[in-house]
Formats: structure tokens, sequence, C-alpha cells
């Protein structure tokens, strides 16, 4: 059952002054942590500078954009781009990552991931289903693939246009939390994934009867490779899922078969070991719980300066007191 909110007449930033949400906070942390990490190690990497500015620039960019819509607070488009602002954080993350991974340095983990494999399922999944898929099927669920940032997004955008809120501010928190978790992990147990690591064992580019293989030959020219423990296509799939079910439950039922679908696609395209997809349900529910609990601790955000401080502020630039 939907839980039904009211929302506020004046926007955050208008009624406390500068405010960033909770997502935001940890977007700035995340970006602030990447950014020391590169400084710290730039001596011995390669290509640092470019991403210590995207993870910089992370770090300030929610600050800069609540205080621009305190400026301007009934401007709908401005709050628009400030909430969303979390997608594009996320995105340049992961494009710079790997300067991060090769500052952290740790030796790839696939033989332990294999190994786990083994133990857990008596097989690899990958290659198993490589050997006992039909054609068409590998269509479907890399087509499915494909619609990964879809949804998430566009759950996003339910939630915002409904005008709910405290359940969109939620929404961006668990996200957030999810991807700077997930990041951390990719450079703390660093792997390939089956269509590297165990390449030998497939006869050539994902098989299918009209574009797999175009599909898997495309998304070897992502700009990372050590992205598999754990599953951020599977962990921010179920995350969909989980917070549908609490808040938009047509939306649940209208992407359930394609997202389970993509996390099939996971394996089918040789980009997970089944240990990866395991990995990524804890994650997912703590995201979801540090969410709830983010939300119910800090209602209004993180207040960095209240509205009577931001007015004697503006007050001193434009040379009245």
């Amino acid at each position: 059952m939907e839980r039904e909110v009211t929302v506020p007449s004046t926007s955050l930033a208008q009624a406390e002054g500068l405010a960033i949400r909770s997502g935001e906070l940890i977007a700035v942390i995340a970006g602030a942590l990447g950014f020391t990490i590169l400084l710290w190690n730039h001596e011995r990497v390669d290509g640092w500078w470019p991403a210590a500015l995207v993870f910089g620039a992370v770090a300030v960019a929610p600050l800069l954009l609540r205080a621009l819509q305190a400026q301007l607070p009934e401007n709908r488009l401005l709050r628009f781009v400030a909430d969303f602002g979390p997608i594009v954080y996320i995105v340049g993350l992961y494009l710079h990552l790997n300067p991060v991974l090769d500052a952290v340095n740790l030796p790839i983990a696939d033989d332990w991931l294999v190994r786990l494999d083994q133990q857990v399922f008596g097989l690899q999944p990958s290659i198993w289903l490589d050997r006992n898929l039909p054609l068409w099927a590998f269509d479907l669920f890399l087509g499915a693939y494909t619609t990964y940032f879809v949804w998430p997004a566009l759950l996003g955008l339910v939630l915002w246009f409904k005008r709910k809120e405290v359940q969109f501010d939620e929404w961006v928190t668990a996200l957030m939390f999810f991807y700077a978790v997930n990041y951390a992990f990719y450079a703390l147990v660093p792997a390939m994934g089956p269509r590297y690591f165990q390449a030998a064992y497939f006869d050539g580019p994902v098989p299918g009867m009209w574009f797999a293989n175009q599909l898997d030959l495309m998304f070897r020219d992502s700009p990372l490779a050590r992205d598999c423990f754990p599953s951020g296509h599977t962990g921010i799939s179920l995350l969909v899922l989980g917070y549908a079910w609490k808040e938009e439950r047509k939306f649940f039922w209208a992407v359930l078969p394609v997202i389970v679908c993509l996390i099939i696609g996971t394996l089918a395209g040789r980009f997970h070991y089944g240990i990866d997809l395991i990995a990524a349900l804890p994650l997912t529910v703590t995201s979801l719980a540090v969410a709830a609990a983010l939300k119910r601790r800090l209602p209004e955000g993180v207040v960095v300066a209240r509205a009577s401080t931001w007015r004697r502020a503006r007050a001193l630039v434009r040379g009245e007191g």
C-alpha cells in the first residue's frame, strides 16, 4: 500500500536556507574520498588528474546546486537539475574509477570468485548457460540487460512528478549508498568476470539469433573492466523492485519481467560470476535500510546554513550590512 505524503509548499532550500539531501551527502563523501585517494597516490597512477577533477567536482556540485536553488527557490527546472544531480554523479564516478582502482592496487580476485562459484553451484554459471540456452534466449537476456539504467531513473521520475518528495529523497539516498559501496567493492575485490577471465571456455562472442553478439562486442568497450563484485546490475535491479513494491506497486509489476531477464543477462552475457549476484542482495537490503534510517534521522536533509545565516551572507555580498 502506497504511503501518503504531504509535500511542503516551500522547497527545503527555501525553508531552511542552504541544505543538501542525505543522498547528496553520500555523493560529497564519496567524491572527497576518491579525490583524496588519487591525490595521495598521484605519483604512481597514470591519468590521475582528470579523474581527480571529476571526483572533486562531485564533492562540491551538490553544495553549489543547492546554493543556487536557495537563491532561486521557485525555479522548478533548477530544482529538477539539483534533485537528479546524483544520477550524473553516479555516471561520472563510474567512468573515472580506473585510476582509483589503480591507486588501491589490489590483485585480481577472479580465481577466488571462480572457486566460490564452483563450491556454491557445482559449476560455472556463465559457461553452463552458454552451452545450454537456445540462441533466441541470449537476445532476450542481453536486450533486457541494456535497459539497466532506465528503471532506476524512471522510478525516480515517477516519484518526482507525483510530488512524493519524501519518497524521492529516500530513493535517491538508497541509490547513492548502493553505488558508493559498490564502487568501493570494485576497488577492494577487483575482478574481470567470465567474459575475460574464462574466455578460453567460450567459442567466441555471445551467440544469438539477431543482435546478442553485437551487444557483447559493444560492451567490451566499457571504460571499466574490473567491476564484477558485487553485481551492480543485479543489486540496483533488486533495489528498483524493492522500492517499487513499497511505493509504486503498479511500476513493480510492469518492470518485473524485464528485470528478471536483466538479472539472468548478467550471467548469460558473461559479465558476472554467480557469487556476484548473491553478494548484491545484502547490499541491496542494507541500502534500503540505510536510506530509510537517514530519512528518519535527517528528514530535512543536512542544513549547511540556516535561513537567517543565508540572508546575512547575501546581505554582506550585496554590501547591505
